[in-house]
């Protein structure tokens, strides 16, 4: 015989559960429990720079210049801990011809069942002209590094352009054309980009340490 305070607390070994609460336990235990010799990622670094802003002032003085970034990856991919998404401050160039300092972190930690869908890091590029309004600068992407280490990498930005009409309107006034959907920069690249006309818009410096984990355990090769 069972008490009812043993009936209450769960089912008694004797007792088969039914199968939802069985699956629940099982689903239940399995968040509880750590996941071991999955291959994990710690990508430490920061947005360091823009590089040839000066060449996109539309009239401007001075080229106050911010950089939003956020990292995608795969449906494979887990988000650990740290930040995915974040934006720099805006900041100058000191002299013509130097590059626009930001130094803004990056701190992400992510766990992987499979190496497709590697995470990537989508930027744009903001500017504040002299009446305090903010316009889009342009896009760019590039995959994270695969090996190990520490990597210093430039990536080439752009924007969509449009007429001779749109393109006088973005000297004299800021407004840029953007893009109706972001996801067109990587996701929907494939289908959408070769539409568009596009104009260069600067560069941006990326500073990326890259620390694997249970990669050997897993037979991954990640020195390439």
């Amino acid at each position: 015989n069972y008490s009812n305070n043993s009936i209450l607390c769960g089912y008694p070994s004797c007792i088969r559960k039914p199968p939802s609460e069985k699956l629940r336990d099982q689903y239940g235990a399995r968040l509880r429990t750590a996941a071991e010799g999955i291959p994990e990622l710690h990508f430490i670094g920061e947005v360091c720079s823009g590089v040839e802003m000066e060449n996109y002032s539309y009239g401007m003085a001075k080229v106050y210049m911010s950089c939003a970034w956020s990292v995608e990856w795969g449906k494979s991919w887990s988000f650990l801990e740290g930040e995915f998404a974040g934006q720099t401050q805006y900041s100058h160039a000191p002299l013509h011809g130097h590059d626009i300092a930001w130094n803004h972190p990056i701190d992400i930690h992510l766990a992987s069942a499979s190496m497709q869908g590697w995470p990537r890091i989508i930027l744009q590029l903001w500017n504040l002209d002299d009446y305090g309004r903010t316009n889009l600068l342009g896009y760019g992407f590039t995959h994270l590094p695969t090996s190990a280490g520490y990597h210093e990498m430039v990536v080439t930005c752009w924007r969509p352009c449009r007429t001779i009409c749109d393109e006088i309107k973005a000297f004299f006034l800021g407004a840029t054309t953007q893009l109706t959907d972001d996801s067109i920069v990587f996701g929907k690249a494939w289908d959408s980009r070769h539409q568009l006309v596009t104009k260069a818009s600067g560069q941006v410096r990326l500073r990326i340490t890259v620390i694997q984990r249970f990669f050997g355990d897993q037979h991954v090769d990640g020195s390439s």
